[in-house]
């Protein structure tokens, strides 16, 4: 009898993994730092609402797999940006005790470059590794893969998140 009820137990197991919408599936955590930050800021999506606005900063609307822009397919960036001020995001794929959540334990990496007067906030990622392990912080540009531009809507959104240095006053160019 004990047998007959594992294939029930794997069938709702199984129903319930499907049913999980596939948006729904964002990390449970951004470590925002650097930068002029005085401390770190914590960001956790509060519901399943909030995982729309987490991807402008992990996912490039979707089209993470096949990026439009990279970094290594676009020389002048690193020109571009090498004095632009960021700050940088620690993305945390899995569940981690609050001990943990330090940026060197962090399953992805990433920077915003802040938006100026005359440029929009630009954002740099590693490629996503939606595991609970630790991966190498880069260090210079050239580390990251996928780059895109923040529209003035997704700026928005990360404001109304609490990201800091994305509000209505914009930063010189120096």
């Amino acid at each position: 009898m004990k047998h007959a009820r594992w294939p029930m137990f794997l069938a709702v197991l199984l129903l319930g993994l499907l049913s999980t919408p596939v948006s729904t599936i964002s990390p449970s955590a951004v470590m925002v730092y650097g930068g002029k930050l005085e401390r770190p800021i914590l960001l956790h999506p509060a519901s399943p609402a909030d995982f729309p606005a987490f991807q402008l900063l992990w996912w490039n609307a979707g089209r993470y797999a096949h990026p439009t822009r990279t970094v290594q397919g676009e020389p002048g960036l690193i020109r571009e940006l090498s004095d632009r001020p960021y700050v940088k995001l620690a993305i945390f794929w899995g569940r981690y005790d609050a001990d943990q959540l330090q940026p060197e334990n962090a399953s992805q990496h990433g920077r915003v470059y802040l938006p100026t007067a005359s440029e929009p906030a630009i954002v740099v990622a590693t490629v996503p590794d939606m595991q609970k392990k630790s991966n190498p912080i880069p260090d210079e540009l050239r580390g990251f893969a996928a780059v895109w531009t923040l529209s003035p809507e997704d700026r928005a959104t990360l404001v109304n998140l609490g990201f800091p240095g994305l509000e209505k006053t914009v930063l010189s160019n120096r």
